[in-house]
């Protein structure tokens, strides 16, 4: 992914929340990409097809169609502009970007949980209501990842802060002091 394409992602990003955002279809528009989101990443080959120009404008259509069938005009127009400017390569990213200017603007956090064993449900809606006071988050989405070398705690990663509560970082910091 090139610098240049990157800040396309996200020019395309920003214009499509303005337009859902203006049109009260943000909720919808924001489903219905998420969806388009899984057919591509399920399908990358089709990207390919779709970005090559020895394929004609018909049978790319035809491509499509299964897509845009039942798509609202949100999407058929999305498809057609990535379409138009040749930005097939990069509609993962675009979407990805558009995710996160919807998850900034609801103040939604994404963050990665490393415990030494799994967390129960009760466990995890805990540490999300603890680390939404934390980081003032409306709501937090944890990807969970057990590491037993951890011994004990949890260490939760976000794009802004890392908190480490495992035990093994406490013992490394006593090893640490006792050799200084």
């Amino acid at each position: 992914m090139t610098l240049d394409s990157m800040t396309a992602s996200k020019k395309y990003a920003k214009a499509m929340f303005e337009v859902l955002s203006g049109t009260n279809e943000l909720e919808t528009g924001y489903a219905d990409l998420l969806e388009l989101r899984k057919v591509f990443a399920a399908n990358p080959r089709l990207i390919d097809i779709l970005d090559d120009i020895r394929v004609s404008d018909q049978d790319k259509q035809s491509l499509l169609a299964p897509i845009t069938e039942n798509a609202s005009d949100f999407i058929k127009n999305f498809l057609k502009v990535v379409a138009d400017y040749r930005r097939f390569p990069q509609i993962l990213e675009i979407i990805d970007q558009f995710q996160r200017v919807y998850e900034a603007d609801k103040k939604i956090v994404r963050a990665e949980v490393i415990s030494a064993t799994e967390l129960d449900n009760d466990q995890r809606d805990r540490l999300a209501k603890a680390f939404e006071k934390r980081v003032g988050a409306a709501k937090v989405i944890f990807d969970t990842k057990v590491d037993a070398s951890l011994i004990g705690g949890v260490v939760i990663k976000s794009a802004d802060m890392t908190i480490d509560g495992s035990v093994q970082t406490r013992i490394n910091k006593v090893k640490e002091l006792l050799l200084n």
